[in-house]
């Protein structure tokens, strides 16, 4: 994807490595909360980067046997570019966001899973406004 910014094409989106966090109670056998931290580790510098920095979702986890189903709210830290003809800064402000995710585990006291999650953002950028959309494919081990 990209955008047209004072005449050039700029490329947003991309691969990037997203090392995440997250605490977690099993409140019931159905069901769980967690809080899940991710950080994005583009380069800040670059002024192709446009989108989310951040990632603090709330998720409320529905255990199915070896699948966990979760859902939540996100409060994301993102950046976009401000230009002027000479220089640019960047814009940093929060946005909310929707996160689902799917976990599979070989068996339900297993430590290990496999995750795959879509987050939707909505960026409300002075110069740039919209949607960023994320989906990840994780490993997961459970202390």
């Amino acid at each position: 994807m990209g955008i047209t910014l004072f005449g050039q094409r700029r490329a947003t989106g991309g691969m990037t490595l997203q090392p995440s966090a997250s605490l977690g109670w099993r409140f019931a056998e159905w069901g769980s909360l967690r809080y899940r931290n991710a950080v994005s580790l583009f380069n800040l510098k670059a002024l192709r980067w446009i989108g989310v920095i951040d990632m603090n979702s709330a998720l409320l986890g529905i255990h199915l046997r070896d699948l966990t189903l979760e859902l939540g709210p996100s409060l994301d830290v993102f950046a976009v570019p401000l230009c002027a003809d000479t220089w640019c800064q960047r814009e940093h402000g929060l946005a909310p966001a929707v996160h689902l995710g799917a976990m599979l585990s070989p068996a339900p006291e297993s430590r290990l899973g496999g995750r795959g999650t879509v987050h939707t953002a909505y960026i409300p950028g002075i110069a740039w406004s919209g949607i960023s959309v994320s989906a990840a494919v994780e490993g997961v081990y459970r202390f």
